[in-house]
């Protein structure tokens, strides 16, 4: 039996992992840090696989344990996440989560709850886990996975240890998404929403890439006046906008980036208009606002054009 491929980024959280098994000091509540599409979800299956695996070398992947929870069935693994349209996870699936943690397991492993994204447990909910992690029942583990500890409770933070997942680079993501899903502008597809390889395994990277293209020109030809603002807005708020704005976010981080490396002003290219660094941030946090209110029922076109507006000013 061989033991399940796991991602090469995943190799220093794994050994940790290993360490602190083998020195018998495994917290009974794990902080799982990730960038935004690393995979922290596949490394708390990864730890739950290592902690009930039955077979050599743990985790196998071929055993029972393993294969109910790569098909997420194994009776003594809950995943918590919101329910439906809900973007909160409420304190009554917690509590429920904690009378289950409290049973005897089936198995002779660990009783597991991967909470993902932690961040969106309301205040009574993380309260509510926080007593499951001040007194955990015997051969149980809690596996928070969040891209944003700070949102968490500082109580809660510092009752788990901390695992942290950095995404990897963008060639080793590329070749990742390859050998997963075949041939593609991934590299592409990756600075389009300056997300990690995760993020986009159900993704079609040659319209990821064509929407970038299409949103750098469209800077482009308004930052030139070759291009207003109102002929823009409309098409992009009745699209994908929440792509559209992780595009144009991702975008403005890349040529911050440049600018500190450089430190010298930068240019949008093929525009002629120099850009200030400071205009840029300012840009930049704009694009974060919009992002946050998107969801929300504001007038989306009048939004974005505003939005572009700011850009052409700049």
């Amino acid at each position: 039996m061989s033991a399940p491929v796991t991602p090469s980024w995943f190799t220093a959280a794994r050994e940790e992992i290993d360490s602190a098994l083998a020195a018998n000091r495994l917290s009974h509540g794990i902080l799982i840090h990730e960038d935004p599409g690393a995979g922290g979800l596949e490394l708390a299956r990864w730890i739950t696989q290592r902690m009930n695996c039955t077979g050599e070398p743990r985790p196998c992947g071929e055993c029972q344990s393993c294969k109910w929870i790569a098909a997420g069935q194994h009776p003594d693994v809950t995943q918590l996440s919101p329910e439906g349209d809900s973007t909160q996870i409420t304190i009554q699936p917690v509590r429920d989560l904690a009378a289950d943690l409290a049973l005897t397991a089936h198995g002779k492993g660990y009783k597991v709850a991967v909470v993902a994204p932690a961040d969106a447990m309301n205040p009574f909910a993380a309260n509510a886990l926080l007593k499951t992690l001040e007194e955990p029942p015997p051969r149980t583990l809690v596996l928070l996975v969040t891209s944003q500890p700070s949102r968490l409770l500082p109580t809660l933070r510092s009752r788990c240890s901390k695992l942290r997942l950095t995404a990897p680079s963008r060639d080793e993501a590329a070749a990742f998404l390859v050998a997963a899903r075949g041939e593609g502008p991934w590299a592409d597809a990756m600075a389009a929403t300056g997300a990690g390889p995760f993020a986009l395994l159900d993704a079609d990277p040659a319209a990821l890439a064509q929407l970038r293209t299409d949103t750098v020109n469209a800077l482009r030809d308004i930052g030139s006046g070759n291009l207003q603002p109102p002929s823009v807005a409309e098409r992009w708020a009745k699209g994908d906008l929440p792509t559209r704005l992780a595009c144009l976010e991702s975008w403005v981080t890349e040529r911050i980036l440049e600018s500190g490396a450089k430190r010298e002003l930068t240019h949008l290219s093929g525009a002629g208009l120099p850009l200030n660094i400071c205009r840029l941030f300012e840009f930049s946090d704009a694009i974060r606002d919009m992002r946050r209110l998107a969801p929300t029922s504001i007038n989306k076109t009048m939004a974005v054009e505003a939005l572009l507006w700011r850009w052409a000013k700049a």
